[in-house]
């Protein structure tokens, strides 16, 4: 009998090129999740579904995260068309993933996105992913300066999109990780700043029952951290 591995192909038509394709995906009854960081960086037992979420065309270049890969306009798709496509070389992502495919994948996208000038806050996600498989090969160097991309993409997305559309981050979450990756930008001034914000919109029973109460727990929790590290810093500078 045939072993089941814990990785499938499906298939799926690219909208830049109409080809047919196939991608990966993962079984997720093969998976157990057993932790998250602040920032929602997911641990896997078994096989890591992180590194299957960048799809990407083999014919045509085109890549994006698996849940947006249809979600192109035709000004997009001439950009890929342009951009992308008159320079790739055919290649497949298929089949079980590495940790360095799935870094190629993900920066594959994020040049995607790129050339076809994606709105900031898709940007800011596929930064973050980054940032987090860097963290899994203890890359500290390259973990922050994707955390950097990923923050400035963030607050331009907070400042300058509708996040009540369907699909994006909403307005409450991106406040939290903002304050989250200031945090761990050591931009603890900042990172006070946006937790405070979500917490006063918390205050108000207009936005109240639309706040997970778990992200405010955490942002308060994460205030008092930052304080008990800045009192501690000053005492040892006394």
């Amino acid at each position: 009998m045939a072993e089941i591995t814990p990785w499938y192909n499906t298939r799926i038509d690219c909208p830049v090129c109409d080809s047919k394709i196939e991608y990966t995906k993962i079984r997720y009854k093969s998976i157990k999740l057993l932790k998250q960081d602040t920032d929602f960086c997911p641990y896997y037992e078994g096989e890591n579904p992180l590194f299957y979420e960048a799809v990407i065309c083999p014919e045509c270049g085109y890549g994006a995260h698996v849940t947006s890969f249809q979600s192109i306009n035709k000004y997009e798709k001439a950009r890929i068309r342009e951009m992308i496509t008159k320079r790739w070389k055919k290649r497949s992502f298929t089949g079980h993933r590495t940790l360095e495919k799935a870094l190629e994948a993900f920066k594959l996208v994020l040049l995607n996105l790129t050339d076809m000038e994606a709105p900031k806050s898709e940007i800011a996600k596929i930064c973050l992913r980054i940032a987090w498989l860097y963290r899994y090969r203890n890359d500290s160097e390259n973990e922050r300066k994707f955390l950097e991309h990923a923050l400035k993409n963030y607050m331009d997305a907070y400042g300058q999109e509708d996040l009540s559309t369907e699909g994006k981050i909403d307005e409450y979450t991106c406040l939290f990780i903002i304050g989250e990756l200031c945090k761990r930008l050591n931009r603890y001034d900042d990172s006070i700043k946006w937790f405070s914000r979500l917490i006063m919109l918390n205050a108000d029973p207009q936005h109240k029952d639309k706040i997970p109460q778990r992200l405010m727990e955490t942002a308060r929790d994460l205030i008092q951290e930052i304080k008990d590290h800045m009192a501690a810093a000053k005492e040892e500078t006394n």
